[in-house]
């Protein structure tokens, strides 16, 4: 940890300048950095991610906080962060009565299962469990247990990877690892969402909405913040 704390300290040195904003950690660069982070093939995602020389956040990451804020969404209250990012779960910390969770415990505050969540109904004003559902074989009964944890009024970012192309999902929760790499494009994806992504989420009862970075941001502002990451920011309310 204190080595991963120095490098990004002199990381960030290194890059000060004034050209680019990372909306996560609010701090000013000149340059980010290329991440080396590959994609799948037929993805609606671009082959690379830029990291922010601060914090390290990913394009989608600023995404989401930029989105988070054109949707003028409440800031503060109870979260469960779900296989936390970094970035993200430092920032946070810092408004949110905040707990994090991850199968095994080893990246987050404590090991948790969202197929069978620990928490009672409705404890929850919000929930950020992003890229995490394409892992998980019984995707359903995860989208019941994080709809049931969640207020009345409270909201959850549920991004997966979709292929806007497709209207139907791909999936074969016992396909072998080589298998996975080739149709979902990673070894421990267990599918690829189509456009049927959303009837799961409302069939589990949430109100949904997407948009990408067009919907609310200039290229201009887009190109400040290094926030052109294609993923659709999927966003759900529970009524």
């Amino acid at each position: 940890m204190v080595l991963r704390t120095a490098i990004c300290l002199l990381r960030g040195l290194a890059a000060r300048g004034n050209q680019y904003k990372c909306p996560i950690c609010e701090r000013r660069f000149a340059y980010f950095l290329p991440s080396g982070y590959y994609l799948p093939n037929g993805s609606s995602y671009p082959y690379s991610s830029m990291l922010c020389p601060g914090c390290g956040s990913q394009e989608r990451h600023r995404l989401l906080w930029l989105c988070l804020e054109h949707l003028r969404l409440k800031l503060r209250g109870r979260m469960l962060h779900v296989a936390p990012e970094r970035s993200l779960a430092k920032r946070f910390k810092k408004t949110f009565e905040y707990i994090s969770i991850d199968l095994d415990g080893s990246r987050a505050m404590e090991a948790g299962d969202i197929t069978d969540l620990r928490f009672p109904d409705n404890h929850f004003d919000c929930i950020i469990c992003n890229h995490v559902l394409e892992h998980v074989p019984e995707d359903k009964k995860a989208m019941a247990e994080l709809f049931r944890v969640l207020k009345p009024g409270g909201w959850a970012s549920l991004q997966v990877p979709i292929k806007l192309e497709s209207e139907t999902t791909d999936e074969d929760p016992g396909a072998n690892a080589a298998e996975r790499e080739r149709r979902f494009g990673q070894h421990d994806h267990v599918r690829v969402y189509g456009l049927d992504y959303l009837k799961r989420l409302t069939t589990a009862g949430f109100e949904v909405k997407m948009l990408t970075w067009r919907d609310f941001l200039t290229e201009a502002e887009a190109r400040q913040h290094v926030a052109f990451a294609a993923d659709e920011m999927i966003f759900t309310w529970k009524p």
